[in-house]
């Protein structure tokens, strides 16, 4: 036999091995935050429901993926490939802050950004996110500057932090943790809603 012919049959015979690991090899997994306070009784309604705009959230650059992103130093981030976000983080986020919310406040009266140009909301909330990940440690975290304005415009920034013991291997767990992060930020936006809402 010709070592052309060697070569060949080594081929041959090598590609069902690869095919089947191929075949065996895990498929990404996808996750979403969820509302934690769907499970939560609704506070105590208000005098009058207030209208809330919720938006624009902004996420950063490093944020702006399907991989999940954790910390594997202060300096460096690690991009998984086998566990993604099934949606858009920004999207997720509002979509679940406003499901918060809505218990929270409590109110119905939820609008997204943008909203229509005759649509005027008692109050706006805008969320820049800075930091969404889990570090070395396993510990969750998440920090956020968020802003809320009136009706006529006046409104202040305020900072916000949350550090949460999750996981540093187990996804389900970083993700949980961080939806719990997500609602103690939706909670304190929530009562700064009603202090104002009853002035």
């Amino acid at each position: 036999m010709s070592t052309g012919c060697v070569r060949l049959l080594a081929f041959s015979l090598a590609l069902p091995a690869l095919s089947g690991c191929f075949r065996n090899s895990a498929p990404p997994q996808f996750y979403m935050l969820t509302a934690v306070e769907a499970g939560q009784p609704r506070a105590t309604p208000l005098e009058t429901e207030p209208l809330v705009g919720l938006g624009p959230i902004r996420i950063p650059a490093y944020l702006d993926r399907d991989p999940i992103v954790t910390a594997v130093s202060p300096q460096e981030y690690k991009l998984s490939d086998d566990h993604r976000w099934a949606e858009r983080l920004d999207v997720t986020l509002a979509r679940v802050s406003a499901e918060n919310l809505s218990r929270q406040i409590p109110s119905e009266r939820i609008v997204m950004h943008p909203w229509p140009r005759d649509t005027k909301p008692d109050f706006q909330v805008a969320i820049d996110l800075q930091d969404l990940y889990v570090d070395p440690t396993g510990t969750a975290r998440l920090n956020a500057l968020w802003t809320l304005r009136d009706k006529q415009g006046a409104g202040e920034s305020r900072g916000f932090s949350c550090r949460l013991p999750a996981s540093a291997t187990d996804y389900t767990v970083m993700v949980d943790v961080q939806s719990r992060c997500l609602a103690r930020l939706n909670r304190v936006i929530a009562d700064a809603i009603r202090a104002a809402t009853a002035r």
